[in-house]
């Protein structure tokens, strides 16, 4: 099946690249990031700073746009603002990244701010090795999500905004990009 899925992912080609570690030979079980407090905290936006919100999802990259644009804006916020900002200290081993061109796990929330900067908001994951099928050397670094505002990325501890992503919680409250 991931063979399947890899070459839909490459004929699809979204070009969501997607960074990786390799796994060192002689190295059993998959790699794992370390996580602790951090005082480095980012600038959260309120609900009235956000303009746009739209969840990209799938390996096609299929845009979703909130049915309830203020009420989804504002869910978000509040999880934001009552996250503790978190260091992730991902596994970094020689060797080429692996590169995937298709939006291939997990959904990514990409704001449009008033200021005109835009943010993003995604599951923190990695990749710990190479192999087939990838999804097994997929990583989560549970309840945290990544935040990035232009160059800048912080890692927030969330547990409700990462459930909300990973468990699929955010459907019930998007529809297809018109």
């Amino acid at each position: 099946m991931w063979e399947k899925v890899a070459l839909l992912a490459a004929c699809l080609a979204t070009s969501v690249p997607v960074a990786a570690a390799a796994v060192s030979s002689g190295s059993s079980g998959p790699l794992r990031a370390s996580v602790s407090p951090s005082s480095s905290h980012p600038p959260i936006p309120a609900a009235q700073e956000m303009r746009s919100v739209s969840i990209t999802a799938g390996l096609a990259g299929i845009g979703y746009e909130p049915i309830h644009p203020a009420q989804v804006e504002a869910e978000i916020a509040k999880w934001m603002k009552q996250a503790r900002p978190v260091q992730v200290n991902i596994p970094k081993l020689p060797g080429p990244p692996i590169i995937v061109n298709a939006n291939i796990d997990p959904p990514e929330v990409f704001l449009t701010l008033a200021s005109g900067a835009t943010a993003t908001l995604v599951p923190t994951t990695y990749f710990s090795g190479r192999g087939e099928p990838l999804s097994k050397d997929i990583q989560h670094v549970p309840d945290v999500v990544t935040f990035t505002e232009g160059s800048h990325t912080w890692y927030l501890r969330s547990a409700p905004l990462y459930a909300w992503l990973m468990d699929g919680g955010w459907q019930r409250e998007f529809q297809l990009a018109h």
